[in-house]
């Protein structure tokens, strides 16, 4: 009797089986007259990036029946839309007769603002002229998910503000270990100021301080160049130093710990030169 019990048991799972695989196995895929949907769900790009990125959309149907193109609807959600051009910019594409996709092109704006990674959504609506997605299927791919990943690196600019002593001096060459200060009889100092209208939070204005001599123009921009720790003045790597010479410098560095900006390189003809700015 028990081993009867088994057997039953036994065939009644085998044949539940049976019919639950035959069933999988039989089901079928309703798409009507096509559908349309992203190819993937996400992509990124930097933002200084020379390159656009292209976000493609699918038909998945007859194109046959695809005779006179196909409109599509997108919103883009949770966007900054100052920091990127997206084409077409109306939310409105069309995938052409006889096709069977189309790009949606996005385009960054590098701004030099250090404002972190933009995420947001491009997202396909039930106003286009085909049904959106996969229906039944639960992966609709009907979202796409962007990330703008931002370049622009830190710094503690308001902390760069203050007064400078100048170390300056030739590092090699018959006018070592002197500096001008030595030659023109000058002594230096610098005030560095908050640069006005700067969305960045990277520039400073450099002023000499009262009683001292020139040793950089009065209001020259000074810039921090943050992601590869450099500095440039009035966007370039030189500068005229005490009135004397441009120093085309060939290195340039910044230290956010201590408020330290240095820059070496030739001076002209005149040797191997250096300057060292130190916050007071």
């Amino acid at each position: 009797m028990k081993k009867t019990k088994i057997l039953s048991l036994f065939l009644f799972t085998t044949i539940m089986l049976f019919i639950g695989c035959s069933e999988q196995e039989n089901v079928q895929l309703e798409i009507g007259d096509g559908f349309i949907q992203f190819a993937n769900t996400s992509s990124s790009i930097i933002e200084n990036s020379a390159d656009g990125l292209n976000i493609e959309i699918l038909y998945g149907g007859s194109v046959a029946s695809n005779t006179s193109g196909i409109d599509i609807s997108f919103i883009i959600e949770g966007a900054d839309s100052g920091r990127f051009d997206i084409t077409p910019a109306n939310g409105k594409i069309r995938i052409p007769a006889g096709e069977t996709s189309a790009n949606i092109t996005l385009e960054t704006i590098d701004n030099n603002i250090v404002d972190g990674d933009l995420k947001f959504k491009i997202i396909l609506t039930e106003e286009s002229d085909k049904a959106v997605g996969i229906g039944g299927e639960g992966i609709r791919n009907h979202e796409h998910n962007v990330t703008i990943v931002d370049n622009d690196c830190p710094v503690d600019i308001n902390g760069f503000v203050g007064t400078y002593t100048v170390s300056e001096n030739f590092t090699a060459g018959v006018n070592a270990p002197f500096g001008l200060k030595d030659f023109f009889g000058e002594s230096y100092q610098l005030e560095l100021s908050l640069a006005p209208n700067d969305p960045s939070g990277t520039k400073l204005v450099v002023n000499n301080s009262s009683g001292f001599d020139t040793y950089i123009k009065n209001g020259t921009i000074l810039a921090f160049d943050t992601c590869n720790n450099k500095i440039t003045f009035d966007g370039n790597s030189r500068v005229q130093v005490a009135l004397f010479r441009t120093f085309v410098y060939e290195n340039s560095s910044y230290d956010e710990l201590n408020f330290v900006i240095k820059a070496t390189g030739p001076l002209s003809t005149f040797g191997a030169y250096q300057f060292t700015f130190t916050k007071k």
